[in-house]
């Protein structure tokens, strides 16, 4: 149900998305993907999946999800970054989850759900592969705290014109109860996702306060 409003005005919302993409400047992920502390006992962070994951919007990873989240915890923390921009849950479940294992972690992030909001991926199938990915990195790191992100709060992004920004934002609020209950059927902490206030240059991802702000909400739900 919550595709409706986008398949209704399909015409409209296919020029207005041909637009945004030529008018949205593409821009690179962070570097490096891993970094942090040396120390022996140090937290193990990895943060896994699409451009968020990686650090879209800004150059260092000191200022993406993975370096502002190990700057909050109060222990030393070493991190690594795992994914790819523009992937859905899917293709980072196809293409990531394997390398998300090679290492030990203390603490997983989950990134996911931008592409399939914007790929009017049906809810129970983002629920399906979001699931797999949880279930996966349980499996790989069974004393891991884990925190799913919600996929953006596209009903708030201005970049967005109506009434694609309306269409695209009923369609994520079905995506964040999916991912509520699929976080909650295994005791994973769901935080809130990006809000689009703060923006890099694309005026579409999180810029350094943008990540600094998703990375608060991830070290409160693990407190």
């Amino acid at each position: 149900m919550s595709r409706l409003p986008a398949f209704v005005l399909a015409p409209i919302l296919v020029l207005q998305a041909r637009g945004l993409r030529r008018s949205v400047p593409r821009l690179t992920a962070a570097e490096p993907r891993t970094g942090g502390s040396r120390a022996s006992g140090a937290v193990r962070l990895l943060v896994l999946g699409d451009s968020t994951a990686v650090g879209t919007g800004v150059d260092q990873t000191a200022d993406a999800v993975a370096g502002q989240v190990a700057k909050l915890i109060p222990d030393p923390v070493s991190w690594r970054v795992v994914g790819a921009s523009g992937l859905t849950s899917r293709q980072v479940l196809e293409q990531h989850l394997d390398e998300a294992g090679a290492r030990p972690a203390d603490v997983v992030v989950l990134l996911v759900g931008w592409n399939d909001a914007l790929q009017l991926r049906a809810a129970a199938t983002f629920g399906r592969d979001t699931g797999a990915l949880l279930d996966g990195l349980r499996t790989q790191h069974p004393d891991a705290r884990i925190v799913l992100v919600a996929p953006p709060r596209f009903r708030d992004f201005a970049v967005l014109p109506q009434p694609l920004r309306a269409a695209l934002g009923a369609h994520v609020s079905g995506l964040t109860r999916t991912a509520a209950r699929i976080a909650g059927a295994r005791g994973v902490a769901l935080v809130p996702g990006f809000d689009g206030v703060h923006v890099a240059g694309d005026r579409f991802h999180p810029d350094a306060t943008g990540y600094a702000e998703l990375a608060a909400r991830i070290v409160s739900a693990l407190a």
